[in-house]
């Protein structure tokens, strides 16, 4: 019987091999856009600045990594599928503030207190939150900032696709992910220990739509990402707790 990291390194390897990516929204011009704003996001929330070492669980390939290494902190990704580390180390080959390696993020190679934040970009609801966040709020120093963007189960699209699962695995879903409530992630956050927690609903872009249409939507979405109740359905959620 496989076990869910074994699932989880199965589908992405395969992704690998077939993409070169983790998804096939992360290689759209609206999807490159995507992950721009939230490497930005996770720079800002999460403190990253030169002289700061940053954990990014679940690097892939790499892509997310490279926004979070224009910060000029000293990132240091894990990854449990060997294809992906591979094409992220390609990737990452000139940076010198930036690596990603192989590892299982239930069962961190790292000693206590090592990192100022822990961040990373729709990588949480592919882990088993019981595993994992002990062992992020473990490795980061008293005081350091976990800050992650996920997908937010009241959207109507996120909410099909990851409890329907035959819709979820024509959209490459892998087979245990799931999505989060804010104010279910907030309590784990809360139980496993973090403080000044918040969550904050976002983002109608979605990575499918024509290239032509990306700004105006994008202004739509930021206007829908303010407005009570609206924003509430958006795409995804801004997760932030400090140690």
């Amino acid at each position: 019987m496989t076990t869910r990291s074994q699932r989880e390194r199965e589908h992405f390897d395969q992704l690998a091999e077939e993409l070169g990516s983790v998804w096939w929204g992360s290689v759209t011009t609206a999807g490159q856009l995507r992950i721009d704003q939230r490497g930005a996001l996770a720079a800002r929330h999460g403190h990253l600045a030169p002289g700061k070492r940053a954990l990014e669980p679940g690097a892939g390939n790499g892509e997310f990594t490279l926004r979070l290494a224009q910060s000029g902190a000293d990132i240091t990704g894990i990854e449990i599928a060997p294809k992906q580390v591979a094409i992220a180390s390609r990737r990452l080959a000139s940076y010198t503030n930036a690596t990603v390696i192989e590892g299982d993020v239930g069962h961190l190679p790292f000693p206590e207190a090592s990192f100022d934040a822990v961040v990373g970009n729709a990588v949480l609801h592919h882990f088993d939150p019981s595993q994992t966040l002990p062992e992020f709020y473990r490795v980061l120093k008293p005081g350091g900032y976990c800050f992650f963007t996920e997908p937010n189960m009241l959207n109507p699209q996120i909410a099909v696709e990851k409890n329907i699962k035959w819709i979820g695995r024509r959209l490459q879903n892998s087979p245990d992910e799931t999505a989060f409530f804010r104010w279910q992630i907030a309590r784990l956050l809360k139980r496993n220990g973090f403080r000044e927690i918040w969550v904050r609903p976002f983002d109608f872009l979605h990575p499918g739509i024509p290239d032509s249409w990306i700004p105006a939507v994008q202004r739509l979405s930021n206007l829908l990402s303010q407005l009570p109740l609206i924003r509430e359905i958006g795409g995804s959620l801004q997760i932030c707790g400090r140690r």
